[in-house]
């Protein structure tokens, strides 16, 4: 079991939220079965996405948010963490590095997770893992259908009270 502290803040991601749980277990199931040198945790909040990629052995892990008192609630929470490997926490577009992450996690609103659909997909490296959270199983259809508009495939899916984490993966690029 892994175990993080964390210091009060406003910023969301406290790990009590529905969403919160599917990510995290996410997060942690994929980084362990599929051990991903990059991570993107967009919208992190408390961070708390974030550290748990670094703590099951990412190497590169970013992490954005709009709000710049989630930044730093994320910095203060990552600083509690004896690791070597830094968190980078930036306001940037989920598309800054390229496609560049393994797995890339956006546990925020349909509205913006909408919005941020091409940039989310244009993170991903080839085979890579998008997993999105934030929304109602009323409001999950739609989203797949925006997403596979991407050219991303429908992976699976789960659920936890009326909220859902969608899980969508790109294609291996086979003819290298």
């Amino acid at each position: 079991m892994l175990v993080l502290s964390q210091l009060p803040s406003a910023a969301f991601g406290d790990g009590s939220h529905p969403t919160t749980r599917l990510c995290a277990g996410a997060v942690d199931l994929l980084c362990r079965q599929r051990a991903p040198e990059a991570v993107l945790d967009v919208g992190t909040g408390t961070g708390v996405l974030a550290r748990i990629a670094r703590a099951r052995g990412a190497r590169f892990i970013a992490a954005t948010d709009i709000d710049a008192a989630a930044i730093q609630a994320a910095r203060a929470n990552a600083a509690l963490d004896a690791h070597p490997v830094e968190i980078e926490f930036s306001g940037r577009a989920p598309d800054h590095w390229g496609p560049r992450f393994d797995l890339v996690i956006a546990n925020i609103l349909e509205g913006p997770l909408r919005e941020l659909a091409p940039a989310l997909s244009r993170a991903l490296a080839p085979g890579g893992v998008l997993c999105l959270s934030g929304f109602t199983r009323l409001q999950a259809p739609a989203l797949r259908i925006a997403f596979e508009a991407q050219g991303l495939t429908y992976w699976t899916e789960a659920a936890l009270e009326e909220w859902v984490l969608l899980a969508l993966r790109t294609t291996i690029d086979l003819s290298l």
